[in-house]
């Protein structure tokens, strides 16, 4: 198949006259890849899936039992010529051919040390399996009979008919989670509190339907496609994958292969983010629509998090292995495209940098090697960022509980080891003992120190640009709350969000109603009228009772005094000028008000100060720092980014929060201290900083935000380290 390989194999007698024939059971499929026809190799019973070019096909094809291998080769070059297989890589066949149990035919015992290459694949798969000990897969049970009678029931779900419904019900979720219920705001503050530990029952509900639904929705796509195709598109197992020692479903697809479309085996591996999205839309639609204080409230929200959130950063993801990374594969007509990419930068190392000769580019288009080149890279800046960004966003939510932080560190550690330290030992190995190497091992060694000390000062000495981040809440230094002044039914308020002025005709913010009190209005003026009737009649005939009656009268006019302006209390309006807000107050519509409780809040943004609490680690490099120059992003509001400046700095370390929100309980980075029965105080000390926008902002007092405080400029190790340390620290103090 290549040019520069030998035609010949020294160990090509050890099998040449041996008759081979392939296992029954076996199914090929002919499918075009950039132009170029390919086949793919197929075994259920064994579940193991291979793609050939044309002339390992041609080859294979003439392995029935009759003809010995030699006669088989031969016939081949005959009718290929030049593109015939190699004899060294018609053994590569062979044994993987034989490392799959394709082959029904005893190789003899001289052939044991023949199939060097893909016993070493065994092995790395062998090795694989023992490090992935916390993802074991246990099949249950063939579910194929069951897709073959229900898949004309559920296959229209994968049509156009099914395409106008799935759009349908994701518009729907939309329009509901932007105008019902809690809203969009809401929905993205709620992340915050998705691994809290209440909720981790519920999680593992909704990730375990999720999962369900997931791959439901592979198995029906395939099955419907493989009769479309005259396939079957047979799913004969579906099973529990323990992941990290928990218990979610999977569904063994893999006949999607035998798909000669393209885009038909691109719709089943999207199969599974498609039902996903349309069941993250009406989990969406019941978060919106039930009770806030139900349990299928905060249920449907898991689901819509975990069917909307986790499907776009894991199974979307074409840099990961799941379903976007095989979709990438098949629109590009590129199988195997992150081993191909590795397989491709090896060539370039090897071939360049070593210089060694005879090696196979496993390009096989100039188009295919930039998009090799292009992915290698991306794949690998993403798969990191990914990692690390999941492994800070676990520590920052977990970090109280010594059980889960543990298990983080066994699943970091083990991480750390498969993707750094068993790459760079096999790296070192192939340097040191390589066959390859054997002409010009000086200079790989020479140029593979070279790179590693450039890439270690890279890393090490170039500064960067460096900050830490602070949590806090925004608080105005002119606001006033509005209590209720009179008990009453709420009947009218002014929506949230307006501008108020304050004066004598000030705005009005709500009006109550109390009927008692227009009733004991009605009886007293009808008593006070009584008594002036009866005070002018004893006027002239009894001056001593006109002075009792009159009495009466001033008692009863005091009375009607207050009881005026207790009804006049029912109007609230404001008493300062700023910005109304009473975000819930529309809840309270109809409801009774009691005198005294609190109905919102009237704040003058253009005064809006950050409060921020920073823990004593963080403390010590800001004040170090001494740089005021920071910004600031309000939570659910990510893309605005506000310039502010430090105004005040308290050094001493305090122990009682500004605000709740700040607090474990609010969702803040703060435990409360067990020890003081006090929502604000917490179990250590802080530094409080007080910050500035630079210009007004229209924000709400009591909204959390995060500020980013810049710091001197540090290499990206002196920062790893730093970090590493902050959050051993933490966790230590915790």
């Amino acid at each position: 198949m290549s040019p520069v390989l030998p035609t010949f194999h020294e160990s090509w007698y050890r099998v040449a006259d041996v008759k081979l024939r392939i296992r029954s059971s076996v199914h090929i499929v002919r499918q075009r890849y950039r132009g170029q026809r390919r086949y793919v190799v197929l075994d259920q019973a064994n579940n193991a899936s291979f793609s050939l070019p044309q002339p390992g096909y041609q080859l294979m094809g003439l392995l029935d039992g009759t003809r010995t291998l030699r006669e088989a080769w031969e016939s081949c070059c005959k009718v290929l010529g030049d593109e015939a297989p190699t004899q060294g890589e018609a053994l590569d066949l062979l044994g993987q051919l034989a490392s799959n149990n394709l082959l029904e035919s005893e190789l003899p015992p001289d052939a044991a040390g023949m199939f060097e290459r893909y016993k070493k694949r065994k092995k790395r798969e062998l090795q694989n399996a023992l490090m992935n000990v916390l993802f074991p897969r246990i099949p249950i049970f063939d579910p194929d009979a069951i897709l073959e009678k229900g898949i004309f029931l559920v296959g229209w779900i994968f049509s156009w008919p099914g395409l106008v419904v799935w759009l349908a019900v994701i518009l729907a979720g939309i329009y509901t989670l932007l105008n019902r219920g809690p809203g969009l705001g809401a929905a993205l503050a709620g992340a915050s509190h998705i691994l809290r530990p209440d909720n981790w029952l519920l999680l593992y509900g909704a990730f375990v339907l999720d999962k369900l639904v997931h791959e439901s929705g592979h198995a029906i796509a395939c099955k419907k496609f493989g009769h479309q195709n005259g396939t079957s598109g047979e799913v004969h197992v579906i099973g529990l994958m323990l992941l990290v020692f928990t218990p979610v479903p999977y569904v063994d697809a893999s006949s999607a292969w035998l798909l000669k479309s393209r885009w038909q085996r691109a719709i089943v591996g999207a199969a599974g983010m498609w039902v996903e999205f349309a069941l993250a839309a009406a989990a969406a639609m019941v978060w919106a629509l039930s009770s806030p204080a139900s349990t299928l409230h905060d249920f449907a929200y898991n689901l819509m998090f975990i069917a909307s959130v986790t499907t776009v950063i894991f199974n979307a993801n074409p840099f990961l292995r799941y379903d976007g990374y095989y979709i990438l594969s098949d629109l590009l007509e590129i199988p195997n495209l992150f081993g191909r990419s590795i397989q491709y930068a090896t060539y370039l190392i090897k071939r360049y940098a070593f210089r060694l000769e005879h090696m196979v580019n496993p390009a096989d288009t100039p188009g295919q090697k930039v998009w090799l080149v292009v992915y290698l890279l991306l794949a690998g800046i993403v798969r990191v960022l990914v990692s690390s960004l999941i492994v800070l966003f676990l520590v920052r939510e977990l970090h109280n509980h010594p059980e889960i932080m543990l298990l983080l560190a066994v699943m970091a550690t083990a991480g750390i080891a498969v993707w750094l330290l068993v790459p760079l030992g096999r790296g070192v190995w192939y340097l040191l003992d390589s066959p390859e190497l054997l002409q010009h091992r000086t200079r790989a060694v020479l140029i593979s120190l070279v790179a590693v000390l450039l890439l270690a000062g890279a890393v090490g000495l170039i500064p960067l640009p460096n900050h830490c981040r602070v949590e806090g809440v925004t608080r105005a230094r002119t606001q006033r709350r509005i209590y209720v002044q009179t008990s009453g039914f709420l009947e009218s308020f002014l929506p949230s969000g307006r501008l108020v002025q304050a004066g004598k005709n000030g705005t009005v913010l709500l009006r109550l109603v109390n009927p008692s009190l227009q009733s004991e209005l009605a009886a007293l003026v009808g008593r006070w009228d009584a008594a002036k009737v009866r005070w002018r009649k004893a006027l002239d005939s009894s001056p001593a009772k006109a002075l009792i009656y009159h009495r009466e009268i001033q008692a009863i006019a005091q009375r009607l005094v207050r009881l005026r302006r207790k009804i006049s209390e029912l109007t609230l309006s404001t008493p300062v000028s700023g910005t109304w807000i009473a975000p819930s107050l529309h809840l309270h519509i109809g409801a009774y008000l009691h005198r005294g409780q609190q109905v919102g809040t009237v704040a003058n943004w253009q005064t809006m100060l950050v409060f921020g609490a920073a823990d004593q680690n963080r403390a010590g490099r800001i004040i170090r720092a001494g740089s005021h120059n920071t910004e600031i992003r309000v939570y659910g509001r990510p893309g605005l980014a506000v310039p502010a400046v430090i105004r005040r700095e308290f050094p001493a370390g305090g122990n009682t929060l500004p605000s709740a929100a700040l607090s474990y309980l609010g969702g803040g980075p703060f435990a409360p201290n067990p020890q003081r029965n006090e929502p604000l105080a917490t179990g250590t000390p802080f530094f409080l900083l007080e910050v500035q926008p630079r210009e007004p902002v229209a924000w709400l007092p009591g909204q959390r935000v995060q500020m980013r405080l810049a710091l001197p400029d540090e290499s990206l190790a002196m920062q790893l380290v730093d970090m590493l340390r902050r959050a051993l620290e933490s966790h230590g103090g915790a």
